[in-house]
């Protein structure tokens, strides 16, 4: 029997809720077998993340902890160099036989995947399963890029018949954010709607996320 996984990658700097209600929809809505969160080590588009990678695994662990079909991975924080997606869907296509992979992301994330290295390549290893929201519109040029129009389905079914369709959850809306939760942190901010209570206190015990004064 083929198994489906979803991967969620991730700066999780640090994790938030956000994050976790994105893999559980993915889990629920798709009925996967699992879904890997992936902290990203060193990524090539932005800044490097504010925690070590042994903090942000240790949240994202603390994080998912009660919930049912979610699992951290450190694929990306154990090999070496720049964490490109499409290394990572190939080590783990490697990993496994009989599986479905799913990539879970964004829509924002999603509008610049025709600008990620070697791009082409993750659509003969995964299908994408996109989070959509009702105040962003799909970037024209990637749709163009990618020839949305001819990947794109409109059940969970549909996702899974063949590599490089995509599915967007137009029934999510998350509007998280670790810039700003960052910012909380810093400002002694309420957090008991952004974070887990045992990932706040994870942070306060190990005097995450502050700025020098």
């Amino acid at each position: 029997m083929t198994s489906r996984i979803g991967v969620l990658g991730g700066m999780f700097d640090p994790i938030h809720n956000g994050h976790v209600q994105a893999a559980v929809h993915a889990y629920q809505s798709l009925s996967l077998s699992l879904v890997k969160l992936v902290p990203c080590a060193i990524p090539n588009h932005r800044a490097v993340a504010h925690s070590e990678a042994d903090h942000r695994l240790a949240m994202i662990e603390i994080a998912i902890k009660e919930q049912v079909g979610l699992e951290v991975d450190p694929i990306e924080l154990e090999r070496e160099g720049v964490s490109y997606s499409v290394d990572t869907m190939l080590k783990l296509s490697s990993r496994t036989e009989n599986t479905d992979y799913v990539f879970i992301l964004g829509i924002d994330a999603f509008n610049t995947l025709h600008l990620w290295h070697k791009w082409e390549n993750l659509f003969d290893l995964c299908c994408f399963f996109v989070l959509a929201r009702s105040n962003v519109a799909i970037n024209e040029d990637l749709a163009k890029a990618i020839n949305l129009d001819e990947r794109r389905v409109n059940s969970s079914d549909a996702l899974f018949r063949t590599r490089g369709t995509v599915y967007f959850a137009s029934d999510f809306n998350c509007s998280f954010s670790s810039t700003e939760v960052r910012n909380k942190l810093n400002n002694g901010a309420d957090l008991r709607r952004d974070l887990n209570e045992n990932v706040v206190s994870y942070i306060q015990n190990n005097f995450l996320y502050r700025s020098p004064r």
